[in-house]
């Protein structure tokens, strides 16, 4: 074994080095020190029942289930995120579509024949997404990583407090059937090698709503897409989902989605929050702007449940950041 570089992740504390691995390049993950050796579990078996199903996801070489450590498939440089930056500044819509309509494919796939035959033992994590996750990991990690600790927000919070409440509580309501679900499913966790999209950080899968991740994908605010174009990627969607699933229904999905689509900028700020103020990880602080703004106009126009204060706080936000 041939040590080559160490990788940086993004928010990990897992270290990642590019090695030879019996002549092959390929990636060893050394798992962090808080439950590191069950997330390289579920990584492991997570990853082999993915690639069971024809998920592009990174062949897996060896793992040693004392340690944790993980040897993989070396996916190259070029994540996702960087080919969407490209084709952004290029103005090049059409090619950006259909990279989007390619990634819309794989996590449709993923999704339906991922849930086959999961085993939910496999799970480091909660094993299913639910109302009680959506309150503790997205909301209240908005509320005390992103708002008090990080922004030191000394405003009352008691009302905003039982708004966040009440979104987490629809979760149940909106769920329906549950699917394979990625929890991360962004830009900077699919590759490009060979000009074929591979998809890793799939060791926090579980089953849950199928509108989660799909909101991680076109709401990201890592390359923060156009908004038109985020609704015409919502319409291939369902229209694929249709052709899998003859009991879809996109009126259903529609507020499924929506619902989603905010706990997961919830969620996103939260972490950034967290990466910034507690890990000193000041890579992520360019991406608290865009998040806020697909959060406004996400929950200006969410008239389920009521969010007044969500929503003066979130315009108050943006306002302070000038």
């Amino acid at each position: 074994m041939m040590i080559n570089e160490e990788i940086r992740p993004d928010g990990s504390d897992r270290q990642f080095c590019r090695i030879i691995w019996s002549g092959r390049p390929a990636v060893e993950i050394i798992p962090g020190p808080a439950g590191g050796i069950q997330e390289a579990s579920s990584f492991f078996y997570i990853g082999k029942h993915l690639l069971s199903k024809g998920v592009p996801a990174p062949e897996i070489f060896s793992f040693e289930k004392d340690t944790g450590r993980l040897i993989v498939e070396d996916l190259g440089h070029t994540r996702f995120y960087e080919k969407v930056v490209t084709l952004l500044n290029h103005k090049n819509y059409t090619e950006l579509l259909e990279a989007y309509r390619q990634g819309i494919d794989i996590l449709c796939h993923m999704q339906v024949l991922g849930r086959q035959d999961f085993d939910t033992s496999w799970c480091w994590q909660e094993p299913v997404y639910d109302a009680r996750l959506a309150l503790e990991k997205e909301c209240f990690y908005f509320l005390n990583a992103f708002l008090l600790d990080y922004l030191g927000f000394k405003g009352p919070c008691q009302g905003l407090e039982h708004e966040l409440q009440g979104l987490a509580a629809m979760v149940d309501d909106v769920a329906g059937e549950t699917y394979f679900l990625h929890r991360d499913f962004q830009s900077r966790n699919i590759m490009i090698k060979n000009g074929q999209m591979k998809i890793i950080d799939f060791q926090a899968g579980r089953l849950g709503p199928r509108g989660y991740d799909l909101a991680a994908f076109l709401h990201d605010p890592y390359p923060n897409i156009p908004w038109e174009m985020r609704m015409e990627l919502f319409d291939y969607y369902c229209a694929k989902m249709k052709e899998l699933d003859e009991n879809f229904s996109r009126q259903v999905f529609e507020l499924q989605f929506h619902l989603l689509s905010i706990l997961r900028l919830l969620q996103a700020l939260g972490a950034y929050g967290f990466l910034i103020g507690t890990r000193q990880k000041d890579f992520f602080r360019p991406f608290i702007r865009p998040a806020l703004s697909s959060l406004q106009q996400l929950v200006d126009s969410w008239h389920e449940t009521r969010c007044r204060d969500l929503s003066l706080c979130v315009h108050q936000l943006l306002a302070g950041l000038g």
